[in-house]
């Protein structure tokens, strides 16, 4: 993640983006500075004539799709969506694509705004991976399948339960400003989230949507966008029913670990313990256990007598280092010489390299399941992520069959996966470690019928399921914040939806949550409550 503030640079430093990625979504350019979920903007000046003349060029079209063995019909928009500025004047168009189920009371059906993170990066990941009613085939477990890629329904796919908006953010897709425009009107953390707010209003507009319970699902930096996003919408207006999160990073000084920020290392463990246990590297009598089970028993660790360790520093004895190494070796599965050797605080790239070294192999960023060889094993750096080459062709591919020959959209344009944003500005959000933990909670505060969903992949180094805990143990400190606030985990790492069958329990978790917050403000706002105001 980049920014031109210097108080940023402990972020910076603990988010370097892999070298030689090819999922522009996720890594950007070698040695660059990364995001929570590695998808980071380029830290080079956004395209100087990167502006269009701002049209609405709408495709409609309609299709049959099969969920749940059944048919579903549903009419898809593919194209842009024209802002303007205070003044009244076009000054960008917004790619978006909306897949709507036919035959049904569509005025009051719910409907869900997605986006992926970046920031910089489109929101093809989302859509091709869960959303859209045609996915592409991924190997077993998530793994990189063989080209030239095969197009089939989407079994998984939410649209039964919800309409689904597919929103691209600036200089991604085919999202441009207007012709004179600058792009950091619309990049950067608060423009960013004022785009995203506008483009809800004029879509609520246009289709008339406004009865409808509205939702957002973010990934990655998707989940940060939507924090700021549900109280902005407030200021318009727009009340949320629910926000569904998947690699979840509200706030960055939890994923960003050095010295001097001891948390960022306890946020890590419990996913280094999952990946030892994956891998069978585990201690026997841990070995023996559920991936549950000993995940539960490094959290307690991570956030109890490690995180303690960590904030005494140099004052502990050599016994005491000696005792903690020994205690993380056997829940990571590296030697205590090498635990030692990091002061106790293992970095999460290291460690992705020497789990199994001894394998020559390396471990995936996004997915820790994921391994590939390394060119030179005694590196500490990888070559790139295996779980990242994993989508990333596949994706694209079907994601362009489906634009062109399903959805009847073409564009002279580039279709900017990322890396097109230029620097991202945080210097709205204050001083210290971007954060929007606080947006999200006074939105909960004004709305009490709004609930959050958080999905979590055990597997997943990028945005640690540890560190989404600890971020909504610390959300707010009245038991309301915690009762509308549920987790769900999955065995699959940062794109839980790789994995077939996680991609099958997101899917339930997503219908549950929506079947159940849709009609949760009826009852509640039918039950008796005191009078006045």
């Amino acid at each position: 993640m980049h920014t031109r503030s210097l108080i940023l640079a402990p972020v910076l430093a603990c988010l370097l983006a892999i070298p030689g990625a090819t999922r522009a979504d996720a890594q950007q350019r070698p040695n660059r500075p990364g995001p929570p979920g590695g998808r980071a903007a380029d830290d080079r000046p956004a395209d100087k004539d990167a502006g269009v003349e701002p049209v609405e060029n709408v495709s409609t079209t309609q299709h049959t799709t099969t969920i749940n063995g059944k048919t579903v019909a549903y009419t898809a928009n593919a194209g842009t969506m024209v802002l303007r500025d205070e003044d009244g004047k076009p000054n960008a168009s917004v790619f978006y694509i909306s897949y709507t189920a036919d035959n049904q009371q569509t005025a009051a059906r719910p409907v869900t705004f997605f986006f992926n993170g970046g920031p910089g990066s489109a929101s093809i990941w989302l859509d091709m991976g869960i959303m859209s009613p045609k996915v592409p085939h991924m190997g077993p477990g998530g793994s990189q399948p063989a080209p030239p890629y095969d197009l089939a329904d989407n079994p998984n796919s939410p649209l039964d339960v919800t309409d689904l908006v597919q929103v691209d953010a600036m200089m991604t897709g085919y999202s441009r400003p207007g012709v004179g425009v600058k792009p950091s009107e619309f990049t950067g953390a608060t423009n960013d989230i004022k785009m995203f707010a506008q483009f809800i209003r004029r879509y609520l507009d246009k289709y008339d949507r406004w009865a409808s319970p509205k939702y957002l699902f973010g990934e990655s930096y998707g989940t940060f966008r939507s924090a700021g996003l549900a109280s902005e919408l407030q200021e318009a207006g727009i009340e949320l029913n629910g926000i569904m999160l998947l690699g979840t990073v509200l706030d960055f000084q939890y994923l960003s670990a050095s010295p001097t920020n001891d948390i960022g290392y306890a946020a890590f463990l419990p996913t280094y313990t999952a990946t030892a246990w994956y891998h069978k590297k585990l201690p026997a009598a841990l070995q023996a256990q559920t991936l549950e089970q000993v995940v539960q028993q490094s959290r307690a660790y991570a956030f109890g007598d490690y995180l303690t360790a960590l904030a005494r520093g140099n004052t502990l004895t050599p016994a005491e280092r000696g005792a903690v190494a020994q205690k993380l070796s056997q829940l990571t599965g590296v030697s205590p010489q090498f635990i030692e050797s990091t002061n106790l605080r293992i970095d999460a790239g290291h460690y992705r390299t020497e789990l199994l070294r001894d394998q020559r192999l390396m471990l995936g960023r996004y997915d820790t399941r994921l391994t590939a060889l390394n060119g030179n094993p005694a590196n500490q750096r990888q070559d790139f992520d295996p779980s990242s080459v994993a989508p990333s062709s596949a994706f694209m591919t079907a994601f362009m069959r489906y634009l062109h020959n399903d959805l009847k959209y073409t564009n002279d344009l580039e279709y900017y996966t990322g890396g097109h944003t230029g620097r991202w500005d945080y210097s709205d959000l204050g001083r210290g470690y971007p954060s929007e933990v606080e947006s999200l909670r006074l939105a909960m505060a004004k709305n009490p019928y709004l609930r959050v969903m958080v999905g979590a992949g055990y597997y997943d180094t990028a945005t640690p399921f540890a560190n989404a805990e600890y971020t909504f143990t610390h959300l707010g400190f009245d038991q309301t914040y915690r009762d509308r606030v549920s987790f769900k985990y999955y065995e699959s790492g940062h794109m839980a939806y790789l994995n077939q069958d996680s991609a099958k329990q997101l899917k339930a978790d997503i219908a549950g949550f929506i079947t159940s917050t849709e009609h949760l403000g009826r009852s509640l706002t039918n039950a008796p409550t005191s009078a006045g105001r």
